[in-house]
């Protein structure tokens, strides 16, 4: 079997550009699909982040009330 890029090449060369169209969006979504772990990741990595800054935030007297608000 042809992989999907082989497939959409020999589309092109047979002049199916809708066939060869259909097949670049399966492949730009399954990039955009293989990306998502990676950005999860990420964002799991920004939110622990920011929970650490709060969490200072709330043992500094003076900042107490304004973290509290902001969370509110």
């Amino acid at each position: 079997m042809h992989t999907i890029e082989e497939q959409e090449r020999a589309a092109y060369q047979r002049g199916d550009t809708t066939l060869a169209a259909t097949l670049a969006a399966q492949i730009d979504a399954e990039n955009e699909l293989a990306a998502v772990p990676a950005a999860r990741e990420e964002l799991l990595d920004e939110i622990a982040h920011l929970k650490r800054i709060l969490k200072d935030a709330l043992a500094d007297d003076c900042w107490r009330e304004r973290a509290a608000a902001a969370i509110a």
